[in-house]
């Protein structure tokens, strides 16, 4: 009895850590998924990605793994894929613009169960004077012992201001209307802390884009995993990463700097709320 309790209050440490611990993985089965979200900074070592991802416990052993700037070379294959053969995930790429003659970057999804339904949603274009892009956004939806579940994963462009990161992000919540399904919404949202003029301009630190994210998707019914204000990226503590759930609790998030990214890993557990009980009637 007592070997039990202490294991149990040592998994109550682990999944109550701060920012920088690491959870364990999702037991195959469980109503609670662990979803992982990382920027790999057009990385393309796959042997060096996926050893940190399996050193620092973030994969295989999440349920869900959300990729931004995943680079597909010539055509071939591309580097989330490689690393679902070498884990034993599904996968579903998409390529959002060219980089150059050789090299494509776009999203991921990498999920434990088949991945169903991916579609790409086109977010609106702005001009920004210089290395503009066309971004999306990747739909898919995937089956899962808490329920079947619709995820998103995206990437906003960086010189944009609150309004028209929102305006982006519209395109999402267009296609999610139509559901009522429990959602998911992740990825580098780019929400830095500079006022942008004519799109090249920074004006640093006179804008919480965090804040008015914030509020955009709590009013279209999401919620955040990450609580307060904490950095996701190496360079002046910015919070450009996020996971929102609709419809799920998310439990503990855990937030890793990498070494194979300037952006850090965010790692948070999900599950279905539970049921409330209505009082019996006199």
């Amino acid at each position: 009895m007592f070997v039990r309790l202490f294991a149990f209050a040592c998994a109550l440490l682990v999944w109550g850590a701060t920012p920088g611990a690491r959870p364990g993985s999702t037991a195959p089965g469980s109503a609670s998924l662990r979803i992982v979200s990382l920027n790999l900074a057009m990385r393309e070592d796959i042997d060096t990605i996926a050893a940190e991802l399996a050193e620092r416990q973030l994969v295989p052993g999440a349920d869900l793994v959300l990729l931004q700037e995943v680079i597909e070379r010539d055509g071939g294959s591309d580097v989330a894929s490689r690393l679902a053969e070498k884990t034993g995930l599904h996968a579903v790429f998409r390529p959002a613009f060219a980089l150059d003659a050789h090299r494509t970057m776009g999203l991921a999804v990498l999920a434990r169960e088949p991945l169903e339904e991916p579609h790409v949603l086109p977010l609106k274009r702005f001009d920004l004077s210089f290395r503009s892009r066309h971004r999306i956004a990747l739909g898919v939806a995937v089956e899962t012992p808490a329920g079947r579940i619709l995820v998103y994963d995206v990437h906003l462009d960086t010189r944009i201001n609150i309004a028209d990161r929102v305006e982006q992000l519209s395109a999402v919540m267009d296609d999610l209307d139509a559901s009522a399904n429990p959602a998911i919404v992740g990825g580098d949202f780019n929400t830095n802390d500079n006022r942008w003029l004519f799109h090249t301009i920074p004006i640093p630190f006179s804008s919480q884009q965090r804040d008015g994210l914030l509020r955009f998707m709590q009013g279209k019914g999401f919620q955040s995993a990450i609580t307060g204000h904490v950095a996701t990226h190496d360079a002046l503590g910015m919070q450009l990463d996020w996971i929102f759930v609709r419809g799920l609790d998310a439990g503990a998030t855990a937030i890793q700097p990498m070494a194979i990214s300037d952006h850090h890993a965010l790692a948070t557990t999900i599950s279905r709320p539970a049921p409330t009980q209505s009082s019996p009637g006199r």
